[in-house]
C-alpha cells in the first residue's frame, strides 16, 4: 500500500480517536451537571417539604390562638353584660373564673379581691388546679410573668387603688404572651368599672336617702315652728283684739293700738320667713280652686283703705267690669301677691297716691300697683327678688323689713306659671305689673255663704280640745262674746273619753298635743263613728299638714292667729249644716213608707 494511502488512514484513525474522547469527556461532564443538578433537586425538595411543615405548624397555632383570644372575648361579653345587670358579687366573681378554666389552654385561674363588705380585706377566688399556681404575693407590678412565661399576674385597679388582681396560668406558646396580655387587660378593667359603678350607685342612694332624711327634717322643723311661733302670737292678737272691745283710756288704747300693730307686723315677719322656709323646702304649693275675684278685691280694698288714709295717701282701686265672676286659681295666694305689694308701695311712699288697676285680658288675670314713692335705683333691680334683699340694705335705713316679700312674690308668680314687670324711676314711683293664667268658671252654681246666714250661734254646744293654758282663755273669752261656755280638754286622749260620755255640736281640735294629738284623735272619733263637726285649730299652714287634716276627719281648718270672726264665721258655716241635716233627716224620717 503506497504510503500516501497510509498517511491518510492514519489521519483518520487519529481524527476518530479525538472524536471518541471529546464524546467521552462531554459524557462525563454531562453526567457530572446531571449528579449536581439532581443534588440541587434533592436540597430544593428537601426545602419545600421544611417549609410545608412550619407552614402548618404556623397555620395550627395561629388557628389555636384565634380559637382562645374567640374564647376569651365570648366570655368578656357575656361577663360585660351581667356586671351592667348585675352588682358585683362573689358568685360571679367565682363564675368567671369557673368559665376561663374551661379555655383548653387555661391550666388554673385565681382572682384576689377586695372584700365587698366594706371591711377593707382581701379573699381570693380559685378555679382548676390550685397547686398550679405559684405564691406572688411580694409581686407588686401592675402586670408579671413568671420566668418560664406560664403564670401571668395582673394588678386590678381603681383610679389609685389597688381592688386586688387576677393570676391565669396558662399552656401556650411565647408568642401569644402579647395577645393574652391584651386580653387579661379588659378582663381586669371591666371588674375595675363594675366595682366603681357599684360604689357610685351605693354613694348615690346614699346621698338621696341622706337628702330624703334631710327634706323631711326640713319640714318637720318648718312645721314645728310654724307651731312654736304662730301659737303665742294667737295668744297676743286674741287678747288684743278682745281688749279692744273693754273701756280704755286714751293712754291704754294708745299702747293697745302699738301692741296690736306691732303683733302684726310680727305676723308678717313670721309669715314670709315661713312662706321662705317653706319655699326652699320645696312644700309650698298652689290649691286652685272655685273663688270670686270681686270679693277678694273688694277685702284687699277694706283693708289698705283705711291704712292709705293713716298714711295721708290716696288710694285708688280700679276694677274692670270685664272680669269673669268666678275663676279657678288660689285667692289665698293671690291675696298675699296684692297684700306684699300694696303694703310695699304704702311703706316706701311719703305722700301721693297707691293705685291698683284690676283687668281681665288676654285670658289672664292682671293686676298693676303703682306708687309715687322714692323709686329704686337701676342697679338694684337685678336683685330686687332675692330674699332679704332691700333697695337700702345700712343700719341707718329708712324702711325696716325683712325684705323678703318680692321674694316671695316672684316665686308664688312663677309656681302660677304667671309673669311679672316693674317700672321705676327713682324719685318718681315705682309700678308692678302682673299678669296670671287663671281659667274662668263657666258653669256657674249658685254660691251661698253660709257664715252670713242668721243662724243663732248661743244655742251650740262646744268642745275646745287645746293643750295652751293661754290659748284655752283666749278661745273661752272669745266663746264668751257669743254667749257659749265651752268644755275644754287638754289633750286628745280627755276629747275622746269626754266626748265618749257627752255630746257636743261642735269640736274646735288642736294638731299637736301631748298624749294624743289631733289627728290620731279624730281619725279614733271618726273610725268610732263619730259624725260631728271638727274643726282644727292649727297654727300650720304647710300644705302637708293641711292635707293631714282633712285626711284624718277634720272638717274646716281655723288657722292661728285666729280672730273672733274666724271663730264666728265657722260657728255660722258649721251650725246651719248641721241645722240643715237634721231638717232633712226629720223630713225623711215623716215621709210616708
Amino acid at each position: 500500500m503506497p504510503n500516501q494511502d497510509i498517511n491518510q488512514l492514519t489521519e483518520k484513525v487519529n481524527l476518530l480517536t479525538r472524536k471518541i474522547e471529546r464524546e467521552k469527556a462531554a459524557k462525563k461532564a454531562a453526567e457530572k451537571l446531571l449528579e449536581e443538578k439532581s443534588r440541587e433537586l434533592y436540597i430544593a425538595k428537601q426545602l419545600v417539604e421544611d417549609s410545608l411543615i412550619n407552614i402548618k405548624e404556623k397555620s395550627e397555632q395561629d388557628i389555636a390562638l384565634l380559637q382562645f383570644k374567640t374564647y376569651l372575648e365570648s366570655i368578656l361579653l357575656d361577663y360585660n353584660q351581667l356586671f351592667l345587670q348585675k352588682p358585683i358579687s362573689n358568685i360571679l366573681l367565682q363564675r368567671l373564673l369557673d368559665d376561663l378554666i374551661g379555655v383548653d389552654e387555661v391550666k388554673a385561674s385565681k382572682i384576689r379581691f377586695k372584700s365587698l363588705d366594706n371591711s377593707g380585706k382581701f379573699r381570693s377566688f380559685y378555679a382548676g388546679d390550685k397547686s398550679l399556681i405559684k405564691s406572688d404575693s411580694s409581686i407588686s407590678s401592675p402586670l408579671f410573668w413568671s420566668n418560664e412565661h406560664r403564670q401571668i399576674k395582673i394588678i386590678i385597679n381603681s383610679e389609685d387603688v389597688i381592688l386586688g388582681s387576677l393570676t391565669l396560668v396558662i399552656d401556650s406558646p411565647i408568642s401569644w404572651q402579647h395577645t393574652i396580655e391584651k386580653q387579661l387587660l379588659l378582663f381586669c378593667d371591666m371588674i375595675s368599672a363594675a366595682h366603681n359603678r357599684q360604689e357610685l350607685l351605693a354613694r348615690t342612694i346614699e346621698e338621696k336617702q341622706r337628702a330624703e332624711s334631710s327634706e323631711q327634717s326640713t319640714r318637720d322643723f318648718v312645721a314645728m315652728i310654724n307651731h312654736e311661733l304662730r301659737t303665742p302670737l294667737n295668744g297676743l292678737l286674741g287678747s288684743a283684739e278682745l281688749m279692744s272691745d273693754t273701756e280704755l283710756s286714751s293712754h291704754q288704747q294708745q299702747l293697745l293700738s302699738t301692741m296690736h300693730q306691732s303683733g302684726e307686723l310680727l305676723r308678717v315677719i313670721i309669715n314670709d320667713l315661713l312662706d321662705l322656709s317653706k319655699m326652699s323646702a320645696g312644700m309650698l304649693q298652689i290649691i286652685e280652686i272655685d273663688f270670686s275675684p270681686r270679693k277678694l278685691c273688694n277685702m284687699i280694698y277694706d283693708i289698705f283703705k283705711l291704712r292709705t288714709e293713716e298714711f295721708g295717701l290716696e288710694f285708688i282701686f280700679n276694677y274692670q267690669e270685664n272680669i269673669p265672676k268666678r275663676l279657678m286659681g288660689d285667692p289665698d295666694r293671690i291675696k298675699q301677691l296684692l297684700v306684699n305689694l300694696i303694703g310695699n308701695s304704702i311703706k316706701f311712699t311719703e305722700a301721693g297716691k297707691i293705685s291698683v288697676d284690676i283687668e281681665w285680658k288676654n285670658n289672664q288675670f292682671c293686676f298693676s300697683v303703682a306708687d309715687t314713692g322714692c323709686g329704686i335705683p337701676q342697679d338694684k333691680l337685678d336683685t330686687l327678688f332675692d330674699p332679704f334683699t332691700q333697695v337700702n340694705n345700712s343700719s341707718n335705713r329708712a324702711f325696716e323689713g325683712t325684705g323678703l316679700g318680692l321674694a316671695i312674690c316672684k316665686h308664688l308668680i312663677d309656681e302660677m306659671h304667671g309673669e311679672m314687670s316693674l317700672v321705676s324711676e327713682l324719685g318718681s314711683g315705682t309700678q308692678f305689673d302682673i299678669s296670671l293664667p287663671l281659667k274662668q268658671v263657666n258653669n256657674l252654681k249658685v254660691q251661698v255663704d253660709i257664715a252670713d246666714a242668721n243662724f243663732p250661734i248661743d244655742k251650740l254646744s262646744v268642745l275646745v280640745v287645746e293643750d295652751s293654758t293661754v290659748n284655752q282663755v283666749l278661745i273661752e273669752m272669745i266663746l264668751a262674746k257669743f254667749k257659749i261656755k265651752p268644755s275644754i280638754a287638754n289633750n286628745g286622749l280627755e276629747a275622746i273619753e269626754y266626748l265618749d260620755k257627752n255630746q257636743v255640736d261642735i269640736v274646735f281640735m288642736d294638731c299637736r298635743m301631748p298624749v294624743i294629738d289631733g289627728f290620731e284623735a279624730t281619725q279614733k272619733l271618726r273610725d268610732s263613728g263619730y259624725k260631728k263637726p271638727i274643726i282644727a285649730l292649727t297654727a300650720s299652714t304647710t300644705s302637708t299638714e293641711t292635707e293631714q287634716c282633712y285626711s284624718c276627719g277634720m272638717d274646716e281648718i281655723v288657722n292661728k292667729p285666729y280672730q273672733k270672726d274666724d271663730i264666728r264665721n265657722a260657728l255660722m258655716k258649721w251650725g246651719r249644716i248641721i241645722e240643715l241635716n237634721e231638717s232633712s233627716q226629720n223630713s225623711n224620717l215623716s215621709m210616708p213608707q
